[in-house]
């Protein structure tokens, strides 16, 4: 029998809740003992200092830089004729170069990871049995994958901040707080996922199109990012025309295999909600632990979010049964590791320019690449397989671009102008 979603997002919950409701329980134990000053200092250890870097972190005040008498007070504010700083255009170059190695690899390690992802779920693997027999079998785990994922991402970017621990900044803010992005990721992907099954695929599509909005929403909730205006204007008309340009280009396109004949709209809307809820927390997320002061690394908080995205896997499949049925597949099947191991590098190294991307540029860029991401693949679908572009579609492709055009030289303007008074 078919469960509801409802049934399977709490059984999902309850599963977690196994791991957050005894993590809450310790965080909150350790920031009340420690918050309180009679506490005896000499029954620390290695596990008690560990539990206060996990639920309460590091003292923040020790860490920020400290003013001397010797700064002169307007130190911050250069005088109103002041000449431009000789370094600006050196800079904005700098930024336009790190901009293009984001976007390109962003592009290239996840058309790779795509790539690899439909081999792994379409091909099968050859097992020899104890008979010597030859068996070809399919694999059809996400999760495990998202897992391997993780654990190979966890190595490399362990390895990293070992041996360059002395370059890396301290970490201040408590680890519990990577848990947050890890667990919006994996909603995020389970949402999109389970209301295919509820809503079609152009409605979904019309949604994946629109997520700049709900990201620019979640930023001035989350971290209190004012927008003007044309900011708004300007990604309205992106979602727009980035919902024209996928529709038409996904004329006669059907929901997923297996979806609802009748579908229900309550619960596609409501799935599709949480997923553009999700979906817009994680960077903004990201973005406010970049914005903290002092500031962590990419490499500390890739490290984070990886260990706790793994432990959630590891919960899930163990829920499912599947985990050592997973590991024996990968164990036992030819070329199976091979190309688990080719798509975990990719996704590995595609955290680093996504990271930096959000880091560097915040959110919002990052989503306009994800978003042009998807137009190019299917622009690039379109001329090798021969396909024909309806003119709807151009239409829908010239107001992405107008709309990304025209915000960032009504930011330049803005900017130069409040610059000249």
């Amino acid at each position: 029998m078919d469960e509801s979603w409802l049934l399977r997002f709490a059984v999902i919950l309850l599963a977690y809740s196994t791991l957050g409701l005894p993590a809450y329980l310790v965080i909150r134990y350790v920031k009340k003992r420690h918050a309180n000053p009679g506490a005896d200092d000499r029954r620390r250890n290695c596990l008690y200092d560990f539990l206060v870097r996990f639920s309460v972190g590091l003292d923040r005040e020790s860490y920020l830089p400290v003013a001397t008498d010797e700064e002169p007070a307007a130190a911050d504010e250069p005088p109103e004729s002041a000449p431009p700083v000789p370094g600006e255009r050196k800079q904005f170059l700098k930024n336009c170069a790190t901009f293009a190695v984001c976007f390109l690899g962003i592009q290239g390690t996840l058309i790779v990871m795509g790539l690899y992802q439909e081999r792994l779920m379409t091909q099968g693997y050859r097992k020899t049995s104890t008979e010597g027999t030859t068996v070809l079998e399919k694999f059809g785990d996400t999760q495990f994958l998202m897992l391997m994922n993780r654990l190979f991402s966890m190595v490399i970017y362990g390895a990293y901040i070992f041996y360059n621990h002395r370059r890396q900044p301290p970490h201040v803010p408590p680890y519990y707080v990577h848990s947050f992005t890890s667990l919006s990721n994996t909603m995020s992907s389970w949402c999109q996922y389970e209301a295919l099954k509820y809503v079609s695929f152009p409605i979904q599509t019309i949604c994946k199109a629109s997520k700049i909005i709900p990201t620019m929403i979640m930023g001035r909730l989350l971290r209190k990012e004012r927008y003007s205006m044309v900011d708004y204007l300007c990604a309205f008309a992106l979602a727009g025309g980035a919902s024209i340009f996928f529709l038409a280009s996904s004329n006669g396109h059907k929901s997923a295999p297996g979806a609802a004949a009748d579908y229900s709209w309550v619960s596609g809307i409501i799935l599709m909600v949480m997923y553009l809820s999700f979906d817009a927390f994680t960077p903004n997320w990201q973005k406010s632990l970049f914005d903290t002061k002092p500031k962590i690394s990419k490499y500390q908080m890739i490290f984070g979010t990886s260990l706790f995205s793994a432990i959630l896997c590891v919960v899930s499949l163990a829920e499912q049964a599947t985990l050592f049925s997973s590991f024996e597949f990968f164990l036992n099947h030819e070329g199976f590791m091979q190309d688990v191991f080719l798509l975990s590098l990719s996704g590995a190294v595609s955290q680093m320019f996504i990271y930096t991307t959000i880091q560097k540029f915040g959110p919002i860029i990052f989503t306009i690449i994800m978003t042009v991401r998807q137009i190019l693949s299917i622009i690039i679908s379109t001329l090798y397989f021969g396909h024909g572009m309806t003119w709807i579609g151009i239409v829908g492709f010239v107001i992405v671009f107008a709309s990304i055009f025209a915000g960032h030289c009504l930011k330049y303007q803005k900017k130069k102008a409040g610059a000249s008074r």
